[in-house]
């Protein structure tokens, strides 16, 4: 990720029991100077402090199943992955491992994510027999102590359009209509516009198999609970009553709920985080989705010995759009790549050409919401003329992207002629075969077709 002489290489992926998936990475420092990983590989949403220096914000994706494994983890030993100071000699490596919970057994294939580089797509699991980790130059732990917990964690996709935007964590679809947009203000009357879409919304849960549709209405904090908890109770009551119409399958049972402003999803400080938080959301059992086509074939066989799966980050093609930010920049799209289950990995690089200005790449691409957890990439989107989709992220809300929390605040200034690579990953129909990179700052650049 932008670390000018390094370069990652994934070793193996091997299941070394049913339940237990390993992963061996090799990291290269080809500069002058000592590099130290530290803590920029931990977990945020893993506050055990025994992991401060660990690496347990590796993760695997089964985009089969659309799940996203984290390390083995034991409440007082930590994460069941390489632990301690982590530094990388001046032209030197350095191995790390990670033990995860296993996917099911006919999952042959798994995206790897390692939060400073590309994510590796379709890698095959291969087979090796299970042995002690070590975790640190002293320690071994045994991958089969029955002490560990798994951490799987369902992957949310956004996507937005003008009226509405959509999460989807697998199981359940939650839809959040802008109140802006559907209701006139401080009313509770549907207008036109939100007939459309409920349309849309109640063809979705006529294919749903669940029973109870949940509607909960949101205002922002401006004026009073006393005038912004009925309006909201209002406006679910609304959504409730014209879904009754819409929706022929019979059946299902309607739940509403006025919050008024005591959950929002954004800041409250500004007029577009005030715009956000004004919505009603509309949850409900997720349709089943249509079979996946078939995967292309992929030997499971590991590597040969010492060589690696995968290396990143990857090749650098020209420079092919420019724009003045921060003061004068670029912005590169280096790849644009779909797996086999229609995940999008996104890398781009960006440059700053500007003499005077310093670009702080912690604060340039965070997505202000709230339905985010701490830094990354969370701004960068995908789009076609009709919807926009967001960086995945899973149900703990972290986002399968970068992560900047546990770097040196040096590595997140760019500097006139520095360059800095960046990624993300994002679920597109199988439909879409080109698409649109919105990167914050500079103008989207268009119709790019996936690899």
């Amino acid at each position: 990720m932008g670390l000018p002489g390094t370069k990652i290489d994934l070793m193996a992926l091997d299941r070394v029991t049913p339940s237990v998936v390993v992963a061996r990475w090799r990291l290269h420092n080809s500069t002058a100077a000592e590099y130290k990983v530290d803590t920029m590989l931990k977990a945020p949403a893993l506050d055990n402090l025994l992991d401060q220096n660990a690496v347990s914000a590796l993760s695997l994706i089964d985009s089969t199943n659309g799940n996203r494994h984290f390390p083995l983890s034991d409440s007082y030993a930590g994460c069941l992955c390489t632990r301690g100071a982590m530094p990388i000699a001046p032209g030197g490596t350095l191995d790390v491992v990670a033990a995860f919970p296993a996917p099911p057994g006919d999952v042959t294939t798994m995206d790897v994510v390692f939060p400073t580089a590309p994510v590796f797509l379709d890698v095959p699991i291969g087979s090796r027999p299970a042995e002690m980790l070590a975790v640190t130059a002293k320690d071994k732990a045994d991958v089969n102590a029955p002490t560990w917990k798994s951490r799987i964690r369902p992957l949310v996709n956004t996507v937005d359009d003008p009226v509405k935007s959509q999460d989807d964590d697998g199981k359940q679809l939650s839809v959040r209509l802008s109140s802006d947009v559907v209701f006139a203000l401080n009313k509770a009357d549907l207008n036109d516009k939100a007939q459309a879409v409920l349309k849309e919304v109640a063809a979705k849960i006529d294919q749903s198999a669940g029973s109870t549709v949940t509607i909960d209405g949101h205002t922002d904090n401006s004026g009073t609970d006393a005038i912004n908890q009925p309006l909201s109770q209002r406006r679910a009551d609304s959504v409730k009553a014209a879904l009754e119409k819409l929706v022929t399958r019979t059946g299902v049972t309607y739940r509403t709920q006025g919050h008024g402003s005591r959950q929002p999803i954004a800041t409250n400080d500004n007029a577009a985080g005030r715009q956000t938080n004004r919505r009603v959301t509309i949850s409900f059992d997720r349709p089943k989705p249509p079979a996946p086509a078939a995967s292309p074939s992929a030997s499971a066989a590991p590597a040969a010995s010492g060589q690696p799966l995968g290396t990143a980050p990857i090749g650098a093609p020209p420079f092919a759009h420019e724009n003045t930010w921060p003061g004068k920049g670029q912005v590169r799209i280096d790849e644009l790549k779909r797996d086999a289950h229609g995940y999008v990995s996104l890398v781009w690089t960006v440059r700053n050409d500007d003499p005077a200005k310093k670009m702080n790449i912690w604060t340039a691409f965070e997505d202000h919401r709230g339905t985010y957890l701490k830094s990354s990439t969370e701004g960068i989107a995908l789009s076609t003329p009709t919807a926009r989709y967001r960086l995945l992220r899973d149900t703990d809300r972290l986002a399968v992207g970068p992560l900047m929390v546990g770097m040196p605040l040096g590595d997140y200034e760019v500097v006139k002629g520095e360059e800095y690579t960046l990624w993300g990953m994002f679920k597109v129909p199988a439909e879409v075969t080109s698409l649109t990179v919105e990167v914050p700052g500079f103008k989207p650049v268009a119709n790019l077709p996936i690899g």
